[in-house]
């Protein structure tokens, strides 16, 4: 991390970078855009630039800057996988049990601060020169929708002093504790530039095109996303952040129309490229995916992953080791392959917001006057809308469909049925069991979006996934919790040994991926 605060402290002095900076950080320090520091004072340039580099840092994603490898080191190789989303089919395929490989896992450690935390500095201190207040409120909104990415994966980081020399971690309860100041006071600004009419640089914005109240509406929805996060380890001001994001006069995100996310014409998404083009296909559907798509018979299936030569969905299973991948890296149909069709890159959507509303129903909490029930069926609605699928109304009614037993590709690595819940809603049913519908078909709803998958799984501990057929972190990871958060780069022991020191301290003196997070406060059930 020294490293990097370094290069940023140079670059900020004088428009070069020092010499040991990572290759990433070389790419900020080039004027990708195309224009001079002339153009930099004209017509909203200054920032509007600034603006597109702090998007394009919330999910790096391909636009000939950033590289589809960087997506599949900081994604598809590390929550993508162990949410149970995708499965690496790879000749070292151990990350996918738990072997964690920090040649992978750190890139989300320096990517995120070179380019987030970075572009941040640079956005707010031109913003702040000429006097852009409501622009700086977007930067921070922003900064949180990116950073929190890098907190959720590894727990106390350097929030609060970014760009000092010495950069000692925040305890992740601290950091969010800054998150919700920080978005608290952006929400307060930018409501009132929704409520005049104006517009936030509008021939820039990749997301909304300026529009302030679809901002306010995200922001708002991502208030309550951190909110929930927090609900087992702080209930009082979870529920506090939650039930503000709900009665803001803008509300949160309630139809796809307000969906976030930042597309490109002609742009692959990047797991398609790594599925299809990778070394003939680097990563396949995973075998928890099979399980519960399949069981289900949604309708969504094959929106998400290409059928097979026998017309169905089959997926991989992590953890496996065989001597050749051929039976399981075919994308011809062997087994599922991405949609290409997918050119998009969302961040939040609709439907993830109305499942988190129908958990704050479930627990109680003023959600805005719907039931946990109405809230439920309204995400699988839009999610359904969002995929272009049918039959959503069959779907929700479904009583009988289950989570169905995967088949390994060579019969190997079979496995049971993950969980018996079905998909209809139930008065009946206990609190824990209607949770575990509602994370189920959120996370389902989520695909692609493993980091706050990922995130989620280890809150609720729903879905229930398959484990990798083989534990390579035993003694580390528990098989039936699963790897819980990311050890930091082995860099910051050397770079940043201060900071290191402090990090680790937070998190009660252990750097491993058994370690619990702040956040991650639920009680097992085994």
């Amino acid at each position: 991390m020294k490293n990097i605060v370094k290069c940023f402290l140079a670059f900020a002095a004088a428009a070069s970078v020092a010499t040991g900076c990572t290759k990433g950080f070389e790419q900020l320090n080039q004027n990708i855009f195309g224009v001079s520091e002339e153009d930099l004072s004209k017509d909203g340039l200054a920032v509007g630039s600034m603006l597109q580099q702090l998007e394009r840092s919330v999910i790096i994603y391909r636009d000939g800057t950033y590289l589809d490898s960087d997506y599949q080191i900081m994604y598809n190789l590390c929550a993508e996988t162990w949410c149970g989303y995708m499965a690496p089919t790879l000749s070292d395929g151990h990350h996918a049990g738990w072997d964690v490989n920090d040649g992978w896992h750190r890139r989300m450690f320096t990517v995120k601060y070179e380019y987030g935390m970075g572009a941040y500095k640079d956005f707010a201190e031109k913003a702040e020169e000429l006097g852009l207040e409501n622009e700086i409120a977007l930067a921070k909104i922003l900064k949180v929708t990116t950073m929190h990415q890098v907190a959720d994966y590894y727990g106390p980081i350097a929030y609060s002093q970014f760009g000092s020399i010495t950069n000692l971690y925040d305890p992740l309860d601290q950091v969010y504790g800054q998150f919700f100041d920080e978005l608290d006071s952006a929400i307060e600004v930018l409501e009132q530039v929704a409520a005049s009419g104006a517009r936030l640089l509008e021939n820039y914005d990749l997301i909304y095109g300026g529009d302030a109240t679809k901002w306010v509406q995200f922001a708002n929805s991502l208030r309550l996303r951190l909110a929930m996060r927090a609900s087992y380890a702080d209930p009082q001001k979870a529920r506090e952040e939650a039930e503000k994001s709900i009665a803001s006069p803008y509300g949160v995100v309630e139809s796809n129309a307000g969906n976030a996310i930042i597309a490109a014409s002609g742009v692959r998404h990047p797991i398609y490229t790594i599925n299809v083009e990778f070394n003939d296909a680097d990563t396949q559907m995973g075998a928890s995916m099979d399980a519960y798509l399949n069981g289900y018979n949604d309708p969504r299936m094959f929106l998400y992953a290409k059928p097979a030569g026998d017309g169905k969905l089959h997926g991989v299973r992590p953890g496996i080791s065989p001597s050749a991948w051929t039976n399981y890296k075919n994308p011809a149909g062997k087994v599922s392959a991405p949609n290409a069709g997918i050119y998009k890159i969302t961040w939040l959507n609709a439907a993830e917001v109305a499942f988190l509303r129908a958990e704050g129903a479930l627990k109680g909490w003023n959600m805005g006057g719907g039931t946990a029930q109405e809230f439920y069926e309204q995400g699988i609605k839009l999610s359904f809308e969002e995929w272009g699928a049918d039959g959503a109304a069959a779907y929700i009614a479904n009583t009988t469909a289950k989570p169905a037993a995967f088949a390994d590709n060579v019969a190997k690595a079979n496995a049971s049925a993950p969980s018996t819940v079905t998909i209809a809603w139930n008065n009946a049913d206990s609190y824990e069991k209607k949770l575990e519908k509602i994370a189920t078909q959120k996370w389902i709803a989520l695909f692609p979006n493993s980091a706050e998958a990922w995130a989620e799984l280890r809150r609720l501990h729903y879905p229930v996934l398959i484990p990798p057929a083989k534990n390579f972190a035993e003694g580390i990871v528990n098989t039936n919790q699963g790897i819980r958060r990311v050890p930091y780069p082995v860099s910051e022991q050397t770079d940043n040994p201060e900071g290191y020191a402090s990090g680790v301290a937070a998190l009660g003196g252990t750097d491993n991926a058994g370690v619990r997070l702040w956040w991650d406060a639920k009680p097992f059930n085994n």
